[in-house]
């Protein structure tokens, strides 16, 4: 922390209006088409983003005053232009595209919002590198409306709006993530180092993007490639306090001047971790190692272009040793005493019970233009996804894994991107999967979900209709088809093979009006859909990461929502204060969840029994955000969500719904010439889950908690290049806490107190207007 205030000493003294946001988005000048992926950059050599694949981008930290930008977008010449910025801006900026040169940028009017119907939120470079050493959905912890769903201190599953698992939808740079998701404890199989911007559409959104985005959908943006063929590139290291370890990353990425238009890059990480550190104890077996490399590269061309995507990620991680337990007595007197079972001296072995993963992804993408205005995009993707479960065995037997699944996944999607006339645009899409999963032989134990196979297809089409400057509208609708063939054996040890055959429609509404220049409104009104997994369906036996016994129901059928939902945003015109204000309602037939049933003693331990049922669900709930500037340099952020769940086959509350939250965050910013730095801090409070359904529970919900957090970041230049360092503490008053959502809750303590400290070396990046 000291070094980090000497170096940015020289900047605590200096004032001025640099907190300022510009956003907006990129667009063809011709057909009005976004330019996807177009490099942002101001010519300060601080600040630059990538638009995302809708041509939007946001600049943030910036002073007051003309401002130069220089826009960039792969094969094509860059060019700059000019802003004058006093307030937050949002703009539309037109450019003319052709094959070999591009005109003047031509500044029209502001943004239209092309979210009709849904509300999103984005995680830029810059708010990723604030958290690094964090997962991907830790890093979405913060945005509104999204929550954690933990097993220990290692695994986390982002919860939004209440709903998690299989109800959100996951697309890894486009393409859907399949990578045995079905369990709580399996968190996410992909690098936050490999992307550089993260996208939260929340909200039921079956239409555009299929079966099991209920709750919503989180999007990992594919990185922008260099446009010119200079090698850049960016290389951290990462020191952690709590696990007494840390890792690094490394990027390299260029263009290839002998073939305008084609650029690669290449990119690796490695964090390890030991036992994480509870206030009071150690968390025995908690240690973690990843690994992860990816590559890209691609060809663009006005007309037409391809893309290539490959990544490799490789995680082992130990499962808490105190929810493993010898027999029933014990079992209830460690949920009933508060204190682990277990525990053991630090240490970064990782031993048994444990997990190990590896997650391949390939994916290609081409597109063509038949003419200025439509486009046709053709992707393809392969997965392949190994998990390995061990369990504590007797006769040296440990080191075979208890749960051996390996999942062939392929996946293609054919879209046509139209317009129709002046303003109706809109795309009609189909898409497929066809994937198995087979239980590697040897594991000496009964398979935990059967071998199966499972087909998808589907067709949508979206189309918009701007009625005016302040009103568009949007409707879409999607038929699905899926095709599940097991084979297992039944009670009595018969081989079956019985097939699952789901046929589901949904329809979106939307509405999206901007009253005046400082307020705008989104209605909503969507259905949804989700297809039983086999694990609900045949899950038979003791799941090893998340130490309890699951039991399926081979009569499930599919999960339908319908939802509303309204959403409000305004600001004050001097851009000191805005805000948003979310509600939704919802409705789901056939909700699926695990119900406790119980404990059972096994050959391997007293375990807590978990049953999947069916019921009928109602969902409500609201988030809001207020943001206040009282002078430029300052921000002050407060917000908070609430989530109802209700039973009603069971008239109770709905198990396992997010208890109340709110937070305050105070940040600081200034800069000075090329050099910045930036303060923030978080209070998060969580309150009691008292909306529970009574006696159904093996312990009573936990106390509420407030967290604190502080993060420090610095960047300045470094000859040519620049150099970030940064530090962050969460739980600073290392705080004794257990969240409801944490399937571990009833054995230990959630992780204490910890420090990450970073420094990043980019280079290649500075380019500087004439």
């Amino acid at each position: 922390m000291f070094v980090l205030l000497l170096i940015a000493g020289p900047l605590l003294a200096q004032e001025g209006d640099c907190a300022l946001v510009l956003t907006g988005v990129v667009l063809d000048e011709h057909d009005r088409t976004p330019l996807a992926y177009a490099a942002v950059a101001v010519d300060d050599g601080l600040h630059g983003v990538t638009a995302d694949e809708l041509g939007r981008f946001r600049l943030e930290g910036l002073c007051s005053g003309p401002l130069r930008i220089r826009v960039t977008h792969l094969g094509c010449d860059p060019l700059e232009v000019r802003l004058e910025l006093k307030d937050d801006r949002d703009v539309t900026l037109f450019l003319e595209h052709h094959a070999h040169e591009l005109d003047q940028f031509e500044l029209v009017r502001e943004r239209p919002d092309e979210n009709v119907g849904h509300s999103k939120a984005e995680l830029d470079r810059a708010a990723m590198d604030r958290s690094t050493g964090r997962t991907i959905a830790e890093m979405l912890d913060g945005i509104n409306g999204v929550d954690l769903q933990q097993s220990g201190p290692t695994i986390s599953k982002p919860v939004i709006r209440g709903l998690s698992g299989n109800r959100v939808l996951l697309l890894n740079q486009g393409v859907r993530q399949e990578d045995q998701q079905w369990g709580t404890e399996h968190a996410p199989n992909l690098d936050p180092f490999s992307t550089d911007r993260i996208t939260v559409v929340r909200g039921a959104a079956s239409v555009q993007y299929g079966s099991d985005a209920l709750g919503g959908v989180i999007i990992t943006e594919p990185v922008q490639l260099p446009e010119r063929e200079r090698l850049r590139g960016e290389v951290r290291a990462i020191g952690m306090l709590n696990g007494r370890g840390g890792g690094g990353t490394g990027v390299l990425e260029g263009a290839v001047a002998r073939v305008p238009g084609l650029a690669w890059r290449v990119q690796g990480s490695g964090p390890v971790l030991g036992d994480a550190q509870a206030p009071r104890y150690v968390l025995s077996n908690t240690g973690l190692r990843e690994s992860g490399v990816s590559a890209s590269v691609a060809l663009e061309r006005h007309r037409s272009g391809a893309r290539a995507y490959y990544s490799w990620f490789a995680r082992e991680l130990g499962s808490l040793r105190a929810s493993h337990i010898g027999n029933l007595t014990d079992l209830e007197n460690a949920i009933a005493s508060g204190e682990p079972a277990y525990t053991a001296p630090f240490t970064h072995a990782i031993e048994v019970p444990r997990q190990t993963v590896r997650h391949h992804l390939l994916k290609t993408e081409a597109y063509w233009r038949p003419n200025e205005v439509d486009q046709l995009v053709l992707t393809y993707a392969y997965q392949a996804d190994d998990r390995q479960e061990f369990d504590i065995r007797r006769a040296g037997r440990s080191a075979i894994p208890a749960l051996d699944l390996f999942l062939n996944t392929h996946t293609a999607e054919l879209v046509y991107k139209h317009f129709l006339g002046r303003h109706l645009h809109g795309r009609i899409g189909v898409n497929g999967l066809w994937q198995e999963n087979a239980n590697i032989p040897g594991t000496g134990v009964r398979p935990l979900i059967p071998d199966h196979d499972r087909r998808t297809g589907g067709i949508f089409l979206i189309e918009h209709l701007p009625l005016n400057e302040r009103l568009e509208l949007e409707a879409g609708a999607r038929l699905d088809a899926a095709l599940l063939q097991v084979r297992t054996f039944d009670a009595q040890d018969e081989y079956i093979t019985p097939e699952h055959r789901f046929t589901n429609h949904a329809f979106s509404l939307g509405a999206n009006w901007t009253a005046t220049d400082s307020l705008r409104l989104r209605a909503g009104l969507n259905s949804a859909f989700r297809p039983p997994h086999v694990s609900e369906l045949y899950s038979q036996g003791l799941h090893h990461g998340s130490a309890a016994i699951e039991e399926g129901d081979p009569t499930l059928g599919s999960e339908r929502m319908l939802q509303a939902t309204l959403d409000t945003e305004w600001g004050s015109g001097n851009g000191r204060w805005s805000g948003a204000l979310s509600l939704h309602a919802s409705r789901t037939d056939g909700f699926i969840y695990l119900r406790p049933e119980g404990y059972r003693l096994t050959i391997r331990g007293a375990f807590p029994v978990f049953r999947y049922t069916a019921t009928d669900v109602l969902m409500w709930g609201t988030d809001a955000q207020v943001r206040f500037r009282p002078v430029p340099a300052w921000t002050i952020e407060l917000q908070g969500g609430l989530v109802r769940g209700r039973d009603v086959g069971q008239d109770e509350w709905l198990f396992q719904v997010p208890a109340d939250r709110a937070g305050l965050a105070v940040g600081w910013r200034r800069t000075k010439g090329t050099t910045s730095l930036s303060l923030r801090g978080a209070v998060r409070w969580v309150r009691v889950q008292d909306r529970v359904p009574i006696g159904l529970d093996f312990t009573d919900p936990p106390p509420g908690y407030a967290l604190l957090a502080l993060d420090l970041l610095v960047e300045r230049p470094l000859g040519k290049d620049r150099m970030q360092l940064g530090i962050r503490g969460d739980n600073l008053l290392n705080t004794a806490y257990r969240d409801y959502l944490d399937r571990f809750r009833y054995y230990a303590d959630a992780r204490g107190v910890d420090l990450t400290l970073w420094i990043t070396w980019r280079f290649g990046h500075a380019e500087r207007l004439p």
